[in-house]
């Protein structure tokens, strides 16, 4: 059956909202109120648990920011999850693989939330199998809520509103402490998901080399880096309208909309400034990170990249539970012709055993300000279906 969006529950904080189209503008393309009020502390009251576990769990971390998931809450006690196909990453993300491990954390995100609610989550990961090379119109996961009185809450649960990817340069005075190292290292417990981090200068050195060589490649191959320029909303204006993908926004944003030097034809342009821009800011980013740290497997099937999303979710929880900054950059681990020779000297250089993969890749370190909100939660990208065409 063909799943439909005609007739939906949007859910923000654990309350029903609906948003008003055609807003002002908002002077210097600030980020506008209603994209981030799914990441409110004010919560109305919801008698439905999943929506209130739900309202949690598209705040999920997830590529690009596409927020492809689809709920059908049609039989009662029971969620089942779906992939939006249209909000896929075909070219950067060609399997779908990084599109899953959001999955992941998606799931994560609602156990943590369902053990607050004094829930457990009882999850089958794509009851009807596994995807193949595509994503299909299969579920990826059932899930029935069970009140559980010995179900302690998850002490990672109140870092949920507060989570973000803080993609700025970090301070490269302050090596990571130790002893948050030692507590990432504790974020999860799944021993198929192996964590390393590295402080080592040399490593580190080595490893910011390559994280700006691979975005490089992905800015200067023009399929690929047209599909993050598709994706770009800029300005509070579409930002308002798409709620999903790569928001541009701020003083520097509107002053370089209103001189015509910040468009897609800019953005897409290797010899224009706004792309050179780009190229900088990325090299800097990456200059100041003073670690950094990836999760390994030795499997990649659908249900691994499941749980690596799980894991990543927990380990980002227990960064900001920590005070340290944490930004994905995963360029490098892309599956597309362009990107294999880096690939090939990156996992040789970190002596990955044959048939294993770097499922995630991670900066470290400490940053003045956090990172800001992504849009979410709203309508058309935290679809609650009702019904079926």
């Amino acid at each position: 059956m063909k799943l439909s969006r005609r007739k939906f529950i949007l859910i923000a904080g654990s309350s029903t909202v609906i948003v008003a189209a055609g807003k002002a503008a908002i002077d210097l393309d600030k980020m506008p109120s209603t994209a981030i009020a799914a990441w409110s502390e004010s919560r109305q009251p919801e008698l439905d648990i999943r929506k209130r576990v739900l309202s949690y769990a598209i705040l999920a971390p997830n590529p690009h920011n596409m927020q492809p998931w689809i709920v059908d809450l049609r039989q009662p006690g029971q969620i089942n999850l779906y992939c939006d196909r249209t909000r896929l990453l075909p070219q950067t993300d060609p399997f779908s693989r990084q599109i899953l491990i959001g999955y992941g954390a998606f799931l994560e995100l609602l156990d943590i939330a369902a053990s607050a609610e004094g829930y457990r989550a009882d999850i089958t990961n794509f009851p009807q199998g596994e995807f193949g090379d595509r994503v299909d119109e299969r579920p990826v996961a059932s899930i029935r809520l069970v009140p559980d009185t010995k179900r302690e809450r998850d002490p990672l649960f109140q870092q949920i509103l507060h989570r973000r990817s803080t993609k700025v340069p970090f301070d490269r005075s302050k090596s990571l402490l130790p002893e948050h190292g030692q507590g990432l290292a504790t974020a999860y417990s799944n021993s198929d998901c192996k964590l390393t981090i590295a402080t080592d200068p040399a490593r580190v050195r080595g490893l910011q080399g390559v994280l700006q060589s691979g975005m490089e490649i992905e800015m200067r191959t023009p399929r690929t880096h047209q599909e993050s320029v598709d994706l770009m909303r800029i300005g509070a204006s579409e930002v308002e309208q798409n709620r999903n993908g790569i928001s541009l926004t701020g003083a520097s944003i509107s002053l370089g909309r209103l001189f015509g030097m910040v468009n897609r034809t800019k953005l897409a342009d290797p010899t224009s400034s706004a792309f050179q821009s780009g190229v900088t800011m990325y090299r800097d980013i990456t200059a100041a990170t003073p670690a950094f740290a990836w999760i390994t497997t030795s499997r990649n099937t659908r249900s691994t990249q499941l749980a690596v999303g799980r894991a990543y979710a927990r380990l980002n929880l227990q960064a900001t539970a920590l005070g340290v900054a944490m930004h994905p950059m995963t360029q490098v681990l892309q599956e597309y012709a362009e990107m294999r020779a880096l690939q090939r000297g990156f996992l040789a250089m970190l002596e990955i055993p044959a048939g294993h993969t770097v499922q995630m890749l991670v900066r470290l370190g400490y940053a003045e300000r956090p990172g800001s909100f992504a849009p979410s939660g709203v309508v058309g990208f935290a679809v609650i279906v009702e019904c079926y065409e």
